[in-house]
């Protein structure tokens, strides 16, 4: 919200400084994006043409004499539009223009200059605000040697608003008035137009099927003059980021922005009937709005009709064929509120955002309504000659009722740490202009204006802020307990620690992804996943599954800026709609880092060897099944098990997958923590490290490529042998001389006894049980060397 500091002025008599200003908005009420003057330059002057010739030497130059009243300056001026008799803005010499350049005398083609006629956009205001090509020329009242930005208005300051969505009332110059005259503790004064009606009645009937308009209320006003509205009118709304049009435009404008009211004014001979029917569009139901391109509308849109065609589409845009034009005479003025909600779909949908559509979104103050109609109207008469026929048609289903709310002293001072008494806080309410019965109770009636205040928590964050964020007092929150992570923020925290200290980095990437690539990484169903409704972009649309999807973007980004080595990890969520769960991703590509062994490239057992590695702090020891997945190498993916339960998966990403993203080498592995926290087995019992040798031997047996390693594992451990420690898998080999069924693989045995070393004969005969064990029940034999 762009902010005149001069226009506010007419509603709050203060003697701030723009800074001072500025700076009271930032303490106490919204962030201040900047403060800066609508001109830049000083110095500039009203100049009367007295004599304007062609340059001899030059066809697109003219020779000028402009007198600034006390003085006569020889000014040679390229502009097409320059002629004798003209008022215009002159820049006499040391003046420093917008663009950083100082005026100074020189020659151009044997002539002197010394200064420059001045367009508005060389005064640094910008083109799309007025459209002038060539100089500007001042109406010819403008008194000789003024001030020109004062003659022209453009002597102001703008103070832009970065409101927050709450703050809707600061869409309004008089809710920036109300904000401004309580921080400035300032009187504020607040215009009430009068209307002078003629003897001719409004013949116009209101009415509407849809609950999306509350309120609609229309004049009608003849011996309407379009015509270029007043300089201050202009200047207001250039200040405001807004261009001006024409006076009837120009004046709904001004009032939008003073009122935070949206209106819009009807060529009334051009609407067809004198009835406005407000309704809901059909499904496909098409429209042609103000700038020529026509809609496709869906169920639900609102429609200003005149109970046959649709005339503008609304708290959005108006109808082509309805519009003010330069031979309109007599004009119907709309006033209207319409559910926020509707405008935002529709605005959004067809990508209308404007002034009206920002403040509908918000919701307007319903007090508002019928003022705003009433402030246009008056000066629509002043600006535009126009007469006012008798009585206002409307319907209003809207309730305008002011909320009470009880405010307790006690409970403001303790939730603010403050001992304000009942007179502190009732001057600051005061200065807010809510009316209210003082007392250990405030019963505080909150105007419509301020509709972000519902509850007790709203008013007590604005005696708050209003008192001073800076002055509240500095104390620490009294617990009854110390504070401390709870048992799953430790092992996270362990976690995390853990995979940093392996080399890999922590990485935050978004919960919102296109729902195109919303399985692309995981096992988990979409069935159940989290739509938004309304979502910002595409790219976000669907709630992750895992995190996998950020991380893959994540690796993306580094690849494409030489950091091949990449290794991240990101404990994430699995949002259904039935509930939310802890998911690890971890995401490696390329080569891995330099270790003390040399450069090792990142493989599948890495990766697993990652994922074994965060089981273990969980006390857990997961199986895998190879399985395939269209995202994932057909010959490098299995899914995590613990027991029966699928927690998870590991795998190479497909290298057709791999290039879409433009990567190489990349492994990807998920883990559900929340299952892991459920199955966790983290309290095991200390076991005192052994004084006696640990006794390893290794078997190379021959098994069928049908029989996993896990069953090889189970049966050995289930012998419960003697001193017997752990068992594990160190190579696999497939081959001459084996069959095309067979493999080898090479197991390692540990037995240890922490009483007294073992001996040979005991290792042996545990040796001879095993492979007994394994003979018969899987029929595995020992690989001949």
């Amino acid at each position: 919200m762009n902010v005149s500091l001069k226009w506010l002025k007419e509603y709050v008599a203060h003697q701030a400084t723009p800074d001072v200003v500025a700076q009271k908005f930032l303490e106490h009420a919204q962030e201040v994006a900047h403060v800066k003057p609508l001109s830049t330059v000083q110095g500039l002057k009203v100049g009367h043409v007295l004599s304007c010739e062609k340059h001899p030497n030059a066809d697109k130059l003219s020779l000028t004499q402009v007198s600034l009243g006390d003085e006569t300056l020889s000014i040679i001026c390229g502009a097409p539009n320059v002629a004798a008799d003209q008022k215009v803005i002159v820049a006499p010499v040391g003046v420093t223009m917008a663009n950083g350049l100082t005026i100074e005398k020189v020659m151009l083609k044997d002539y002197p200059s010394e200064g420059m006629i001045c367009s508005l956009e060389e005064l640094g205001i910008d083109k799309k605000y007025h459209g002038e090509e060539g100089i500007h020329v001042l109406a010819q009242d403008a008194e000789i040697g003024a001030d020109a930005l004062a003659v022209m208005q453009l002597d102001d300051v703008v103070m832009e608003l970065d409101l927050t969505p709450n703050r809707a009332d600061l869409l309004s110059m008089f809710g920036v008035a109300y904000e401004a005259a309580a921080l400035l503790e300032a009187p504020l004064t607040i215009p009430y137009p009068t209307i002078e009606e003629s003897l001719l009645s409004n013949p116009m009937k209101i009415s509407t099927q849809t609950s999306r308009c509350e309120a609609y209320y229309g004049r009608v006003l003849d011996t309407i003059e379009i015509r270029e509205s007043p300089q201050w009118l202009k200047s207001r709304l250039i200040a405001s980021g807004v261009r001006p049009i024409n006076n009837v435009v120009d004046i709904t404008n001004y009032v939008m922005l003073e009122t935070g009211q949206p209106l819009h004014a009807f060529d009334y001979d051009a609407l067809g009937s004198q009835e406005v029917v407000v309704r809901e569009a059909t499904e496909g139901e098409t429209f042609k709005t103000l700038d020529g391109h026509i809609r496709q509308l869906k169920a639900g849109d609102i429609l200003i009709t005149n109970g046959n065609v649709p005339i503008a589409l609304g708290g959005v845009m108006g109808g082509f064929d309805s519009e003010v034009e330069t031979t309109t005479r007599s004009v119907l003025l709309e006033s209207a509120r319409f559910h926020p909600t509707s405008i935002r779909h529709t605005s959004r949908r067809l990508d209308l955002r404007s002034e009206s559509s920002m403040r509908f979104e918000r919701g307007v103050d319903p007090q508002k309504t019928r003022y705003a109609l009433e402030r246009a109207t008056a000066l629509l008469v002043q600006y535009a000659g126009a007469t006012v026929r008798e009585g206002i048609a409307y319907f209003d289903h809207y309730e305008r009722k002011d909320a009470l709310v009880e405010l307790s002293l006690s409970r403001i001072n303790r939730v603010l740490g403050t001992q304000l008494t009942v007179t502190e806080v009732s001057a600051l309410l005061e200065r807010l202009r809510f009316s209210h019965e003082p007392g250990e109770c405030f019963y505080v009636t909150v105007p419509t204006r301020r509709q972000d205040i519902q509850t007790e928590q709203d008013l007590i964050e604005e005696v708050g802020r209003l008192y001073g964020f800076n002055q509240l007092p500095s104390t620490l929150p009294k617990l009854n307990t110390l504070g401390g992570l709870s048992p799953k923020q430790r092992r996270f925290r362990q976690l995390k620690n853990r995979l940093n200290t392996l080399g890999l980095h922590e990485a935050v990437t978004y919960a919102l992804v296109k729902k195109e690539t919303l399985s692309r990484f995981t096992f988990a169903s979409s069935a159940d996943a989290v739509q938004l409704k309304n979502p910002l972009s595409e790219d976000r649309q669907v709630l992750a599954l895992t995190p996998l999807n950020g991380l893959v973007d994540t690796l993306r980004y580094h690849q494409s800026r030489q950091m091949t080595d990449t290794a991240f990890f990101e404990i994430g969520k699995r949002y259904t709609t039935n509930e939310e769960n802890d998911i690890l991703g971890l995401a490696l590509a390329n080569d891995a880092l330099t270790h003390w062994q040399g450069n090792q490239a990142h493989d599948f057992y890495r990766l697993k060897g990652l994922v074994d590695h965060v089981l273990a702090l969980y006390g857990l020891t997961a199986t895998y099944q190879a399985v395939t997945h269209e995202s994932y190498h057909p010959y490098q993916c299995a899914k995590i098990f613990l027991g029966d339960m699928h927690i998870g998966h590991l795998g190479a990403l497909h290298p057709s997958v791999a290039k879409t993203y433009d990567l190489k080498h990349v492994f990807l592995a998920e883990i559900n923590l929340t299952q892991c926290e459920l199955h966790k087995r983290v309290n095991a019992p200390y076991v005192p490290i052994s004084k006696t040798p640990i006794i390893q031997r290794d078997l190379a047996l021959v098994v069928p490529k049908t029989t996993s390693a896990q069953r090889l594992i189970d049966v050995i451990e289930q012998l419960e042998l003697t001193h017997f420690k752990d068992v594990e898998i160190f190579d696999v080999y497939e081959g001459e001389p084996l069959k095309d069924t067979e493999r080898s693989l090479a197991l390692r045995l540990r037995f240890n006894n922490p009483q007294k070393t073992l001996e040979t004969a005991q290792v042996d005969e545990a040796i001879e049980t095993v492979l007994k064990a394994l003979k018969k029940s899987l029929n595995i034999t020992v690989r001949d060397a």
